[in-house]
């Protein structure tokens, strides 16, 4: 579990971080978009969909929206990352046994 957690870390942390360097426009600002859009999936999409409706009207600064943006994304992606986590080791469970050779159901 621990491994999973690093591993969660890091890929949001190189996320987060070519999310923000794709600003200002250079010649790897595809590039960077691109590995953001992809490692900060699904919680980028979800996040953005919540900042709109609740915070979009609200007399916050892009900065501000940003930050929460940021939290709620990760957020939203460690809880799916953990549902993952557990279903992967449940089906692992189901699938082997001790010795681990695949069960007959």
């Amino acid at each position: 579990m621990r491994r999973l957690i690093v591993f969660f870390s890091v890929v949001q942390l190189v996320g987060l971080g070519c999310a923000w360097l794709q600003h200002p426009p250079s010649a790897a600002s595809a590039f960077l978009w691109g590995t953001g859009f992809v490692l900060l999936f699904p919680g980028d999409l979800l996040s953005a969909r919540i900042m709109q409706k609740l915070f979009w009207q609200s007399h916050l600064s892009l900065t501000s929206m940003s930050a929460i943006s940021a939290v709620l994304l990760v957020a939203i992606n460690a809880v799916i990352w953990f549902l993952v986590a557990k279903a992967v080791g449940t089906i692992r469970a189901r699938l082997f046994t001790h010795s681990g050779l695949p069960t007959r159901s």
